[in-house]
Parts: structure tokens; C-alpha cells; sequence
């Protein structure tokens, strides 16, 4: 079973490629909301065969915070499994590895590797920040789509894939960084509707933390956003925005 998270669809596709590879199954993590939301455990049973593997993007070097919540919560059960991870990033990874086996601890979970893909970049609510250009993300997507069938025979086979981009700082960035911006940036009280908003309701449909309403045929956010940015995205107008930073600013969604 491949769990994955993913806001803007690179995650997505990445694990359902993966599954595509191994003969194996995906699982959103996003459906287990009510089990984390209530704080009760989540218990997973491998079965014998099974492939584990944990699918997420990274965010300001360090696990998607849906992830986290997910794993926190998370019994794993499974009899020596072959087990991997994929930290997805725009650039690099900080210490997402090293989160992602303290989160696992608790279960007993041995990771044969954890390796890093790059996808197009998608985090565009700060300043100095944005999408990549149209040549980059081509690319990007390129050689993802190579690396895929490597890490799929790398798991089936036993091989090594010694591929995970830290970054310089690691420390500073998945250490410092990363618990500041989870606990100082998670707030949606800049984000908003312009008058392009057609009240599709796309926004609160798609969202995985179930924090946008429609009210009046327009988006509300109800204050417990993880910054994963599915709905400004997805936003088939390009409606929703994020203070005065993100009017002139790209967007990405894989598969829109």
C-alpha cells in the first residue's frame, strides 16, 4: 500500500505511478481527516507481500503537515515489508528524510531508502517565491518520469537509489525553519475570492483539510489551513489569492 498527500497533484501522480510500477494500491491519507481530527489511532495492517510506501510533498524543508498528523496518528503492523519513501520537491529537502523515520519510530518501521523526486515548484504566498518557468517544470517533469521506473526496480529488486537533494543548511532549514513556518505561516486569513469567482465550489470540494465552506456561493476558509494550497490552484479561474502577493503569480496543478 502506497500513502500518499498531495495539494497539488505532484504527489498524486508520482505515487499512483508508483503503484502503476509495483502492481501496488494507493491510499489518500486526506480520507483518514475524521480519525486525526478526533485524535484516535489510525492501524494499518501489511499484509505479507505488501509493498509500504509513504508519498508527500515537502514544505519549507519537512513533512506536508497532513503527512505528519497521518503518521503521528498511525499504528503500523507488517511483518518486515519492503518499505520506502519519497520526499517530493520543488528544489531540495531539508531533513524531510530524517522526520519521516522519527515519525515511523513509534511502529517499528525499517525504510529500505527514502529518496527525493524534484516536480515543479508550486509555493507562490511569499514573496521570492513562485512557479517555475514553462522550459523548467518541462523538465522537471522529464526526469521524474525517468527516475520512476528506477525507484519502482530498486524497491521490487532490492537494489539501492541513493538520490535524496538536502540542500545546503539541512539543519537550519528542517530543524529551525521548518517548526517555525508550521507554527508562524499555517493561518488563511489573507487568502480571499476576486470577483472572478464563478462560486464553482471546486475550492471546498478539493481542499484535504476540509477548511473552505461556500457560503453565498462564495469560499470561506475556516482557519485550520496547512498552506498545501490545493485551492488556489485548482481554481479554474484563478480567483482565490493570497493577500496582495499572489494576482500576478503563475499556477500549477499536475493533471488540471
Amino acid at each position: 500500500m502506497i500513502f500518499y498527500f498531495s495539494g497539488t497533484g505532484n504527489s498524486r501522480h508520482i505515487a499512483e505511478r508508483m503503484a502503476e510500477l509495483t502492481g501496488d494500491k494507493t491510499k489518500n491519507v486526506a480520507d483518514y481527516y475524521d480519525n486525526v481530527t478526533k485524535g484516535a489511532s489510525i492501524n494499518i495492517e501489511v499484509s505479507e507481500n505488501e509493498i509500504l510506501g509513504f508519498v508527500f510533498p515537502v514544505h519549507s524543508w519537512g513533512v506536508a503537515w497532513t503527512m505528519r498528523k497521518f503518521l503521528k496518528r498511525a499504528r503500523i503492523s507488517y511483518k518486515g515489508n519492503k518499505v520506502f519513501g519519497i520526499c517530493v520537491c520543488g528544489d531540495n529537502c531539508g531533513k524531510a528524510r530524517e522526520q519521516l523515520q522519527e515519525l515511523l519510530e513509534p511502529s517499528n518501521v525499517k525504510f529500505n531508502f527514502i529518496c527525493s523526486v524534484q516536480m515543479p515548484n508550486t509555493y507562490i504566498v511569499m514573496k521570492g517565491f513562485g512557479t517555475d518557468s514553462k522550459e523548467l517544470e518541462q523538465q522537471k517533469l522529464a526526469t521524474a518520469e525517468k527516475e520512476l521506473p528506477l525507484i519502482a526496480d530498486a524497491i521490487m529488486n532490492g537494489k539501492t537509489f541513493d538520490r535524496y537533494v538536502a540542500g545546503t543548511k539541512p539543519f537550519l532549514k528542517g530543524r529551525i525553519v521548518y517548526p517555525l513556518f508550521m507554527c508562524l505561516t499555517m493561518g488563511d486569513k489573507k487568502f480571499h475570492a476576486s470577483e472572478d469567482c464563478i462560486g464553482c465550489g471546486k475550492c471546498a470540494k478539493e481542499c484535504p483539510e476540509h477548511n473552505i465552506q461556500m457560503q453565498e456561493n462564495r469560499p470561506k476558509w475556516l482557519g485550520h489551513c496547512v498552506k498545501c494550497l490545493s485551492c488556489i490552484h485548482r481554481c479554474p479561474k484563478q480567483a482565490i489569492q493570497y493577500g496582495d502577493i499572489t494576482q500576478n503569480m503563475g499556477r500549477y496543478f499536475y493533471g488540471k
